[in-house]
């Protein structure tokens, strides 16, 4: 994958898919600016790659302020931007148990959602008098099929499955809108992943079991294995591939 030279700016690369993208865009001879609201979390990253092709921001993507100065940053700083990664996300089961079901819908879906729409607007006001650049969204499966009734997840007003529906349809209606100057918007939609946002039900063996089960292939997936594709979507050896949503699920939703 030809990423050398190329500037990629990732949310959520404090943890999860969003870190592990980061190690790979690295790997692969990016520029990475790392945006995160987690600073300690940017700060172990950091500790991780001494080197000058890594800088940390801390961004609250739901703040249009945050998303434009750290757009900035990878321009004035960085070089320029070729490419963003939203992987910024987080679910319901980490929010406090006691906030209002409205509150942590809204929580959710600022974002999730939100989030992801202020970063690409953000992003396209670089990219598109560029007439190039390169989108990746991190969705979900449960963007595309509901929660299995088998997973205590959802009780039908969960606002994860809702975001990334939302997003979904994001990455179409962008991805459309903008192949034609020269961007592309793509989406990626994991199966169960060990990441921060599982950890909390991964520790039930019955429901552990149950996700794995759920997979064709018997196990959850790995971030770096999720990373693996975000970097393929990134490079130019994705080139004829835009407003498109791959699902990287072990086979979940082929069944």
């Amino acid at each position: 994958m030809d990423l050398v030279d190329k500037v990629a700016l990732i949310t959520g690369a404090a943890s999860g898919i969003g870190r592990a993208s980061a190690h790979r865009f690295l790997a692969e001879g990016a520029t990475v600016l790392a945006c995160d609201i987690d600073e300690d979390g940017l700060a172990s990253l950091a500790a991780e790659h001494e080197q000058e092709r890594l800088h940390c921001v801390v961004c609250d993507v739901t703040l249009r302020t945050d998303a434009e100065a750290s757009v900035d940053y990878a321009v004035t700083q960085c070089g320029g931007l070729d490419c963003l990664v939203n992987s910024a996300g987080i679910t319901p089961r980490t929010l406090p148990p006691t906030a209002d079901f409205e509150a942590r819908w809204d929580a959710v879906m600022e974002v999730n959602a939100k989030g992801v729409f202020l970063m690409s607007h953000a992003a396209l006001a670089v990219m598109r008098p560029a007439g190039r650049g390169s989108i990746v969204n991190l969705v979900s499966i449960m963007g595309i099929v509901a929660y299995p009734t088998s997973l205590p997840f959802s009780d039908g007003y969960t606002a994860y499955p809702h975001s990334k529906g939302a997003v979904v349809q994001m990455t179409k209606e962008m991805g459309v809108r903008f192949a034609s100057e020269g961007v592309r918007i793509n989406a990626i939609a994991p199966a169960f992943v060990y990441t921060p946002l599982t950890a909390n039900v991964t520790g039930d063996p019955e429901v552990h079991a149950e996700m794995r089960r759920l997979h064709p292939m018997g196990r959850m997936g790995r971030a770096e294995e999720i990373a693996a594709v975000v970097a393929f979507l990134a490079s130019e050896d994705a080139s004829f591939v835009t407003a498109s949503v791959w699902p990287v699920d072990g086979g979940y939703t082929a069944q």
